[in-house]
């Protein structure tokens, strides 16, 4: 039996899609999106899904609620009968400053599953973005998805910190992030030591788009293990600057 994995950086559903005439004139949408705006990008995502048709559905970059948005929460918005099962949390962690500043506050990760998937909450111990979801998935693979920092010195703590928490686990990972690699694959160099981990992606296949700027920085990487059961595709989204990736795990 199969299952389907659906991740999506969605820019806070503020409907811009990483070209500069967006990003100038859309500019205003970081400081105050309307909820109809919110709602008509959301759509956008929910037909993605509805094509897919995703077992569990990651997302980074998602409000719970801020006063940038109006208080909507978009998770809420996107659940419906056939995704029951959710978690919502801010990505800056329990206790942090960051969390309660009105530029931050309702800025989050969420996922939302066809099934009751066992998870936890796990956090970095660097970096202004904290959180890592793991999800149990029926056969006992685990998925980390998180969204790593944008300071390549905090990314390779965290990546350490990451590789440290996935040999603690003993079980097959998948492991999906906007992993914010800049400076391209090689960054990835110490966190792939070894040969247990693959990189799926292809790195001449972007997923990020800053005005002319495009390159790939949603990756999923799993166990060696499971490479010859999973087909990964990047799904456009044309309401983001990010791609979403879809994972098909055949069991």
């Amino acid at each position: 039996m199969g299952f389907r994995i659906l991740f999506s950086n969605i820019g806070y559903a503020r409907g811009i899609d990483g070209t500069l005439w967006q990003h100038v004139c859309r500019f205003n949408r970081h400081f105050y999106c309307s909820i109809p705006l919110q709602q008509q990008v959301l759509m956008q995502l929910k037909g993605i899904i509805t094509n897919t048709k995703p077992d569990l559905c990651c997302f980074v970059e998602i409000d719970e609620g801020s006063v940038h948005s109006a208080r909507f929460n978009q998770l809420k918005f996107l659940m419906d009968d056939d995704f029951r099962y959710y978690d919502i949390a801010d990505k800056y962690g329990p206790g942090n400053w960051l969390a309660k500043l009105p530029l931050h506050f309702g800025k989050s990760a969420a996922f939302m599953s066809v099934q009751d998937l066992p998870f936890e909450k796990l956090y970095f111990s660097a970096g202004s973005k904290r959180l890592i979801h793991r999800v149990m998935l029926p056969n006992g693979v685990a998925v980390f998805f998180t969204h790593f920092s944008l300071q390549r010195k905090v990314r390779e703590k965290q990546f350490a910190e990451l590789r440290k928490l996935i040999a603690e686990q003993g079980r097959e990972v998948i492991i999906l992030a906007d992993f914010n690699i800049l400076h391209g694959f090689s960054e990835l160099k110490e966190f792939l030591n070894g040969d247990d981990l693959k990189v799926l992606n292809e790195e001449h296949h972007p997923t990020f788009r800053i005005h002319r700027k495009e390159v790939a920085l949603d990756l999923c990487i799993a166990s060696s293990s499971l490479v010859d059961k999973l087909d990964l595709k990047i799904i456009p989204q044309p309401f983001s600057d990010h791609a979403a990736l879809l994972v098909d795990c055949n069991w």
